[in-house]
């Protein structure tokens, strides 16, 4: 442990194998509750601050500040993934959280600036979209290795459990919250809730003060050296690169595409329009928070076959979803694919962090993330070539099915099968 940090309190010290593990444990710490809360705000302000900047494109006729914020955002995403990663884990989570907060808050507050000016600088508004972007590239990692470094394996699943369903609450209450405010108090101000969010989980992190983190001796390369590190950890360990493997194919097939194609088959298949897509959203929604609250009860089910017998069971909810006439039963299936998709994620998020050494999950959790990141936009662009080969249902039925097959067989891999929860372990 580093002789710069405070000593843990009694109630913050890492528990024994015999720590609690229902879903309140990993709130009795109040560095983790101050870190929980701060991303409740973050993560409502980030969506008000999405709806309130589309819904501003719209109405406002200026779809250039939308697309320039978004393609700087992405694009700083991708570019400071594998380097936010080793940079956690170089500094500790804490560190590159607070940078990462702050680069947010400047980045919103000056598209919220621009907004107020009418909008008229595009390089402007990429610039800021841009560091947006790199925030949110270096602060996922480092979300990510925070877990590990405030609570014991134990309690991972729980804490993932809760973050699954912040990540769900804010999305509904955020989307609301930035409609309602941009109606009645205009983009500007709906905007500045956007980056208040932020800022408070800023504060939040530094009322946290710092925290007990290992000693990380530095191994003497350089940053990109120590980067590629996370590339070269996954490739060495058959649990990991097969694993990120089967969620790329599943991304890349089911979760990224469905956003284009859902829509035209659910308008094909159930006669429906905007309506019925939005029924199939909020039931997906729905179902998602359910499977935040339900997944640690899951922990007798060996971690692989949760998972990516899950994901075989998301992929075959899609097939459904795109042959399924009723739209009563296209709700039920959208709410068992959005709690089984939402258990599945949380129990990855848990089994990565507490397999992978603590000196690497900030990399490792940047190799995660940048698979799934790169394969989304390449995915939404081959829908339109896709459609001239079949209906939304037909594309959508067989890249499910594939993705189904492709899920079903990973769970079936020895290094996956026979990964074990850390309580088994011990």
């Amino acid at each position: 442990m580093s002789a710069a940090t405070e000593p843990a309190t009694t109630g913050e010290r890492a528990a024994d194998g015999t720590a609690g593990t229902g879903l309140r444990a990993p709130l009795r710490r109040r560095r983790f509750r101050l870190l929980y809360t701060g991303q409740c705000l973050s993560r409502t302000g980030d969506f008000v601050f999405q709806v309130s900047l589309a819904g501003y494109a719209v109405t406002a006729g200026s779809p250039a500040l939308l697309a320039y914020t978004l393609f700087g955002q992405a694009t700083g995403t991708v570019l400071m993934l594998l380097a936010g990663g080793a940079l956690a884990d170089r500094f500790g989570a804490r560190k590159v959280m607070l940078w990462a907060d702050l680069a947010r808050v400047l980045a919103t507050a000056g598209v919220a600036a621009q907004v107020a000016a009418g909008g008229r600088s595009v390089w402007a508004i990429a610039a800021c979209g841009l560091l947006l972007g790199l925030g949110d590239g270096a602060f996922e990692p480092a979300f990510t290795l925070a877990f590990t470094e405030l609570l014991p394996k134990t309690e991972l699943l729980a804490a993932n459990s809760l973050q699954a369903i912040a990540l769900r609450t804010a999305g509904i209450a955020g989307a609301a919250l930035g409609g309602v405010l941009l109606a009645a108090a205009g983009a500007t101000v709906s905007l500045g809730l956007g980056t208040a969010g932020f800022a408070l989980a800023l504060a939040l992190v530094l009322l946290a003060g710092r925290w007990p983190v290992p000693d990380r001796p530095a191994s003497g390369d350089g940053l990109f050296k120590e980067a590629t590190g996370g590339i070269r950890y996954v490739f060495s360990h058959p649990w990991l690169w097969v694993s990120i493997g089967s969620f790329g194919v599943s991304v890349a097939l089911v979760v990224a595409p469905a956003k284009a194609l859902l829509p035209l088959a659910s308008a094909d298949v159930l006669g429906g329009g905007a309506s019925t897509y939005s029924l199939l959203v909020g039931s997906q929604a729905a179902g998602a928070l359910l499977g935040g609250l339900l997944v640690g009860r899951l922990r007798r089910i060996p971690p692989g076959l949760l998972i990516f017998g899950g994901m075989a069971v998301v992929c075959g909810g899609f097939v459904l979803l795109g042959l399924s006439p009723s739209v009563v039963a296209s709700v039920a299936v959208a709410t068992v694919v959005g709690a089984v998709l939402s258990a599945a994620t949380v129990a990855w998020a848990a089994t990565l962090q507490s397999r992978v050494p603590g000196e690497l999950i900030g990399r490792v959790s940047s190799v995660d993330w940048l698979i799934s990141l790169g394969v989304s936009p390449l995915a939404l662009v081959a829908v339109p070539h896709l459609l001239t080969y079949g209906a939304p249902a037909t594309v959508l039925v067989t890249a499910a099915a594939v993705a189904l097959v492709v899920s079903a067989a990973t769970a079936m891999v020895p290094a996956v099968r026979g990964l074990a929860w850390p309580a088994a372990q011990a």
